[in-house]
């Protein structure tokens, strides 16, 4: 890019034109309201059932539904409960 430059502003100057340098422009489609979305959580009791799994999630998967985040309330001994947290766009 800069020796393509330093070319165009070596022919224009070779021309008795002043040198230009040119900027590029990118546009881009930007909504004009924000994305409305929906929730969805999953709530699992890891002492009645098992975590779910890849089948289960890529059914949520294929509905629309995006992981957000998750909450395990195992890690740090205060429950025994796993929380899923998915998200998609409202049509």
């Amino acid at each position: 890019m800069a020796i393509q430059l330093a070319w165009q502003r070596f022919v224009s100057e070779q021309a008795g034109e002043p040198a230009r340098t040119y900027i590029p422009m990118v546009y881009e489609k930007v909504p004009t309201s924000p994305t409305p979305w929906e929730y969805h959580v999953l709530t699992v009791d890891t002492s009645e059932g098992a975590l779910p799994n890849v089948v289960q999630l890529n059914e949520l998967g294929q509905q629309g539904w995006m992981l957000a985040g998750m909450l395990d309330e195992r890690v740090g001994n205060y429950g025994r409960h796993v929380y899923y947290y998915f998200a998609r766009p409202r049509d």
